[in-house]
């Protein structure tokens, strides 16, 4: 797969202003075969940030806010490895990251949690209105194998009337 690098100047996540993004990312969901090419390899690089993690600024946490908000299928997109940034970016939009002596945290709670499922739920139909696999969508997102995230996104997309039970 080839990873797809948005590059975001300072520029636009200072004022927060995600139309770039947003353009980009509709341009490419408009075309269910590109989206699907597209899937799980986008990463969000923000220029000029103090530090080599960005998702604490305030500035980049309000851009993101504003860009799930926008775009609420966007963990459809975002390449969902670890290292990529994907879930610290949706952590900072929710406010849900904060900084120790010890490291970088996520503070775990039902809001949080809700919120989390909702954003996969919504990149799952994304991927069923594309034509593509909402499962291999969520399994990107798993923590493990034995603790899966598929039955709570799948009971979400009957609930929306998505899928069928």
């Amino acid at each position: 797969m080839t990873l797809r690098r948005l590059d975001i100047p300072a520029s636009q996540w200072r004022r927060p202003d995600v139309a770039a993004v947003r353009g980009v990312l509709a341009n490419v969901g408009a075309d269910p075969a590109r989206a699907r090419v597209w899937r799980g390899s986008v990463v969000l690089s923000f220029a000029e940030t103090q530090d080599g993690y960005p998702y604490l600024d305030p500035a980049i946490a309000a851009f993101l806010q504003d860009l799930y908000s926008e775009i609420p299928h966007l963990l459809y997109f975002l390449d969902p490895h670890r290292a990529s940034g994907a879930l610290d970016s949706f952590y900072a939009a929710v406010g849900a990251l904060c900084q120790t002596e010890h490291g970088v945290w996520v503070l775990w709670s039902d809001d949080v949690a809700t919120a989390f499922y909702q954003a996969l739920a919504a990149a799952a139909e994304f991927a069923i209105k594309r034509g593509d696999d909402w499962v291999a969508v969520v399994k990107g997102y798993e923590y493990d194998e034995i603790q899966t995230r598929h039955a709570e996104i799948r009971a979400i997309l009957i609930d929306r009337g998505v899928i069928s039970a």
